[in-house]
């Protein structure tokens, strides 16, 4: 598929298109680790207030350190649609990360990667729009069973592993170019207390913050 035919403008997608679209990029999803090391992490998330929306990306590094913020502002034309949060979110988010003037190792989405019916949640779009390491996060279990194998509950699929529940209600799983075992290393390593990532829970909280404020 050429990149041109996954860059479309999402507002434009009826939700058959969109479904087509997610089945056919599943392919193109790697599972794999691209780098040895990650220094700094970009959390990202939107906030909403009926249709208007406000999505923020946090860089932090290693000691959770803000080291920028980029904020977006729009009006979303897609309601919610369980399968398909990325063609309400991803544009949004995707603004937010244009607008960051920093590199970082790895996105971190709220939301999930591979983690979703067609195997192709809105972690895994970013990811290979941005050709990016992208972690899935999510708070509730889209689908799949949780299943403890040794020490890990893993989510399955179909007998596939598609995630990780890492903490109670966080549920992790790639997005693109990364491994599940890294990305599942790296959301514990950036969570205290069992919520969400930390560069997450900064995005959330801009986000919040820029929603509420008087433009």
């Amino acid at each position: 598929m050429k990149r041109a035919a996954y860059l479309l403008n999402l507002e434009s997608l009826t939700y058959d298109e969109a479904i087509k679209l997610q089945s056919e990029m599943a392919s193109m999803v790697s599972e794999h680790d691209v780098l040895e090391k990650y220094e700094l992490f970009c959390g990202v998330d939107v906030a909403y207030s009926n249709q208007n929306a406000v999505a923020a990306a946090v860089i932090q590094d290693k000691d959770g350190r803000i080291v920028e913020v980029s904020k977006h502002r729009c009006v979303v034309r897609h309601v919610y649609v369980p399968g398909l949060l990325f063609l309400r979110e991803a544009p949004p988010m995707l603004n937010a990360i244009k607008g960051l003037k920093n590199d970082f190792d790895v996105l971190l989405v709220d939301g999930n990667g591979r983690l979703h019916p067609r195997k192709f949640g809105i972690a895994c779009y970013i990811g290979i729009v941005l050709d990016k390491p992208t972690i899935g996060v999510a708070k509730k279990l889209l689908c799949g069973q949780v299943k403890r194998v040794n020490s890990r509950r893993v989510v399955m699929l179909n007998d596939d592993v598609v995630g990780e529940e890492v903490f109670k209600n966080v549920y992790v799983s790639v997005g693109h170019k990364i491994s599940l075992s890294t990305a599942t290393k790296i959301v514990k390593g950036l969570t205290k207390n069992g919520q969400m990532p930390s560069p997450i829970l900064a995005a959330h909280k801009i986000a919040n913050e820029e929603l509420g404020r008087k433009v």
